[in-house]
């Protein structure tokens, strides 16, 4: 009963949670495509911000930083962590994962091809596409989900559990800083990645009948 409890809590939380960050993501995703005037005033306060602290070591940093936070690294990094899971017999734990990595690269070329935004013109690096949502934001966010919500439960130690989850978070804002330093992104491209990414996770846990790590033949 307790255990049923507690999984009804996460799911209920996950449904508000994902409910939540849809909407806010279709909210800016049309505002973006309709170019309101509050999404200028938004991304510009932080591309303001970038733009003061710039450096030429701060942007080497972020520059060689980008090349760790590709749709395609995280994949790889998705197909360790699953092959991982299914070693040690997760098995549904592997297609969580797999399943949540693949869709969230989906989803994020399909929103770029619909909402069509231009990126930046003044971005200091070489990037082609699309701007919204940002890919390296919304991949980076489903991987550290992974790392935060599957990986880590399984780590025995308080102390560790808690550096691992702490060095995902900050590499997550890294990289989502990032995409505006470099003003490959507007800042709206990164917020909205990051919702895209929390909806699109809560989509899956509130689909799953599982809450704990089980080990299954």
């Amino acid at each position: 009963m307790g255990r049923m409890s507690n999984q009804d809590n996460h799911v209920k939380y996950w449904w508000y949670l994902g409910s939540i960050s849809a909407i806010c993501f279709l909210i800016i995703a049309f505002s973006v495509n309709q170019q309101f005037i509050w999404v200028s005033h938004f991304d510009a306060v932080f591309q303001q911000f970038a733009h003061v602290i710039r450096t030429p070591q701060l942007t080497h940093f972020f520059t060689l930083l980008a090349l760790f936070g590709t749709p395609t690294v995280n994949m790889l990094i998705c197909f360790v962590i699953t092959g991982w899971f299914w070693h040690h017999k997760y098995h549904f734990l592997a297609s969580w994962a797999l399943t949540a990595q693949v869709g969230i690269d989906t989803l994020t070329s399909f929103f770029k091809e619909v909402v069509q935004r231009p990126r930046p013109l003044d971005k200091l690096v070489a990037q082609g596409g699309f701007s919204f949502p940002s890919g390296h934001t919304s991949s980076t966010a489903v991987m550290v989900l992974i790392i935060c919500l599957l990986v880590v439960p399984l780590i025995e130690g308080r102390f560790p559990r808690l550096i691992i989850s702490s060095l995902a978070i900050v590499w997550l804002l890294l990289m989502g800083f990032d995409r505006i330093y470099l003003f490959v992104h507007y800042p709206s491209d990164v917020l909205g990645g990051l919702l895209l990414a929390l909806a699109w996770w809560a989509v899956i846990r509130v689909s799953s009948k599982h809450v704990y790590p089980v080990k299954t033949q």
